[in-house]
């Protein structure tokens, strides 16, 4: 029964997209900018995954263009956000964690929503879930309306129903018809703990078969137990967890059908175009550990990457994509030409495929020091130059990343030369805020 309500679901979602490209419309298209937190691209359906988690999603992504290596700027919230709003990687905007103190957006950067304000007119607004990418650390640059949940914990959430619900019902009373729209929503369900709502908790498994692991578990201190390897977690007890986890896919995936529909009824699908992101990727023990912020394996930088609606050609793509593509591709999507110092590229660009680089991510939270990894096609190294240590996986031989292999001179020179590039920005520490320093450490990102 409940895989037949999801395969309806994604029928209607093929239906509607599928308009899309059949009005010819003219000016520049609506943009809903979807990030959701803690995403694998792994357990989405349309990767191969075993369970129906997201059927909405795949439906954008059959009637658009999907990356299936897109990676992330950073192994965690914050900086992977910064790097999609700037387009610059992170050691370039500097908004991350550092010397034992969080730090925000540089005021003085341009961000995607204020250049698509100033050069094409567009209105702008966003609807974002976490005290860490709130106007305390700069995340409302550029955006007319901006609505950021700060929270004590995850029990405050506002879940993604509610926020499809306050972005239709801000649509409905502020929504300016004389200009096209830029909104970007976050969905933070997919964050530890996870505990998405009835039947989503029990869609994949029992969530209460374990006294411990069920959808109350995923504290900082809890989360450090297994990584720090004091607390063991069984075979039996993971399922649980990745069951929950998978619900709350599912459930994100159900309201971005909501959000479709939505607009569906408002008579604006037709002009509008959907880029789906993950923020970072989660660990789920594949290298002994859980959550994110601690490591730049793939599980962790691996994400999400969808285009899809009004003009956007149906396509695959094997060519890495980044975060920090986002800027450069949607000003061009709105005729606007890209920055020289924005460091990705327009995806769209017709020679865009044939351009290889090194991609880069950085950022740890929970670290003694930070790392630095570079991407060149399937080939990752990763190092830090204070300790001159650095190792090599490659992704096509060893996709798990379980053998690090020697990296050449050449790899190595190359993630010395990214770590050593000049920052652009100069972040302000959110250390010296009142409340900031209490709501990261409730959220599990600084202790």
């Amino acid at each position: 029964m409940k895989k037949t309500i999801f395969t309806a679901l994604a029928l209607l979602q093929l239906l509607f997209i599928a308009g899309c490209g059949g009005t010819a419309v003219s000016g520049n298209p609506d943009i809903v900018l979807i990030i959701i937190d803690s995403m694998r691209s792994d357990h989405m359906s349309m990767n191969g995954y075993g369970r129906e988690t997201t059927p909405v999603m795949d439906s954008l992504a059959a009637n658009g263009t999907t990356w299936t290596r897109a990676q992330a700027q950073s192994c965690w919230t914050l900086p992977s956000i910064a790097s999609t709003l700037t387009g610059l990687p992170q050691r370039s905007h500097g908004a991350g964690f550092a010397d034992g103190q969080v730090f925000g957006i540089d005021q003085a950067l341009p961000t995607l929503p204020l250049l698509l304000k100033r050069s094409a007119r567009y209105q702008t607004a966003a609807f974002f879930n976490s005290a860490i990418i709130g106007e305390e650390l700069g995340f409302q640059g550029g955006f007319d309306f901006f609505d950021c949940r700060g929270f004590l914990g995850k029990d405050g959430i506002r879940d993604a129903g509610m926020t499809v619900d306050d972005f239709l019902k801000w649509y409905d009373s502020g929504r300016d018809p004389n200009h096209p729209l830029f909104v970007a929503l976050h969905f933070f369900d997919p964050h530890l703990p996870y505990s998405p709502p009835p039947p989503y908790d029990s869609l994949f498994g029992d969530p209460k078969a374990d006294p411990l692991f069920n959808p109350f578990w995923g504290s900082r201190y809890q989360v450090d137990g297994i990584n720090r390897g004091s607390v063991h977690m069984s075979d039996n007890q993971l399922e649980i967890m990745v069951a929950l986890y998978d619900g709350e896919l599912a459930f994100t995936d159900r309201q971005i059908g909501r959000l479709i529909s939505g607009l569906a009824d408002r008579g604006t699908l037709y002009n509008t175009v959907f880029v789906v992101i993950g923020s970072q990727g989660e660990e789920l023990l594949d290298h002994g550990g859980f959550g994110h912020g601690h490591t730049l394996y793939q599980e962790l930088l691996d994400v999400p990457m969808i285009i899809s609606g009004r003009g956007i050609p149906i396509s695959v793509r094997n060519d890495v994509a980044a975060q920090i593509d986002i800027l450069p591709t949607l000003l061009g999507l709105a005729e606007v030409e890209k920055p020289i110092w924005a460091e990705g590229r327009n995806l769209m660009a017709g020679d865009s495929v044939l351009i290889q680089r090194y991609v880069p991510s950085s950022n740890l939270v929970w670290a003694d020091q930070d790392l630095l990894t570079l991407r060149f096609e399937n080939r990752l190294v990763i190092g830090n130059p204070g300790d001159m240590e650095a190792v090599l996986f490659d992704l096509d031989a060893d996709p798990d990343q379980l053998d690090p292999m020697l990296p050449s001179r050449d790899s190595k020179d190359q993630l010395y030369y990214f770590w050593s590039i000049p920052p652009r920005g100069n972040p302000r520490s959110a250390g010296i805020m009142d409340g900031t320093a209490g709501m990261l450490r409730d959220l599990g990102y600084v202790r």
